[in-house]
């Protein structure tokens, strides 16, 4: 399987100037590459590009935490953290703010690549349409009838699950243990983020429950009807 990124555009947000410069010399010969400080230049990168396909991001920065780019940007291509805080809760919270991945710093360039490619399908297969309904992996965006159901980053995880596994059903501790790779010991969170996200596709679809739930067996993305 090939694990090279070529041909796209990507944000690293980083304060570190010569891992920047290194990010950019390795990157660059293949891709487009820009460059921020903080979470304010990268709001402004998104805002202005609009067609940012990966952002890697910094978790301590000269300004701000990096997760707060979650809170002030809410459609957000795929993120990889890369930071050298590599704590158990520290890989939790960035994980379930949002982000598609963690690496832990220092990492050769080679890991970092691998780590993105694997987070980015091929343009081609990274649109899910049912019917009128429509799941990008790659842009993190959700569309009915090509209007769009916002979700936050955790409920866009939860459903991009539930429509690669389509017709499979999950326990809330089954979801929560195959998105974040940790025990599940949160699961009121994970059934808030549940109920928020069929609210959100109910108000959206009206005519259709496409996350049916059955008890003992859990939540399925039925993709019927749409």
């Amino acid at each position: 399987m090939n694990y090279t990124v070529c041909e796209r555009n990507l944000l690293f947000v980083e304060d570190d100037e010569k891992l920047k410069s290194e990010m950019t010399a390795y990157f660059s010969p293949a891709n487009t590459v820009y460059t921020a400080s903080d979470v304010e230049e990268a709001v402004d990168i998104l805002a202005k590009t609009g067609d940012i396909d990966a952002v890697i991001l910094d978790l301590i920065l000269k300004n701000s935490m990096g997760t707060e780019l979650f809170k002030v940007f809410p459609e957000l291509p795929p993120v990889i953290i890369l930071s050298s805080l590599d704590g158990e809760d520290t890989i939790f919270t960035g994980l379930t703010s949002g982000a598609a991945d963690y690496v832990v710093k220092p990492c050769s360039m080679r890991l970092l690549e691998t780590h993105i490619a694997m987070r980015l399908l091929p343009k081609a297969d990274a649109v899910a349409t049912f019917g009128a309904f429509s799941v990008d992996a790659n842009a993190r965006t959700v569309k009915y009838k090509n209007m769009p159901v916002l979700l936050t980053p955790s409920e866009f995880n939860i459903l991009l699950f539930l429509v690669k596994n389509r017709g499979r059903y999950f326990t809330a501790d089954e979801i929560y243990e195959n998105i974040w790779c940790a025990p599940s010991l949160h699961t009121t969170t994970i059934r808030t983020h549940l109920s928020s996200l069929r609210r959100k596709l109910k108000a959206a679809i009206p005519s259709s429950d496409i996350i049916r739930t059955e008890f003992n067996k859990g939540y399925c993305f039925t993709g019927e009807a749409l």
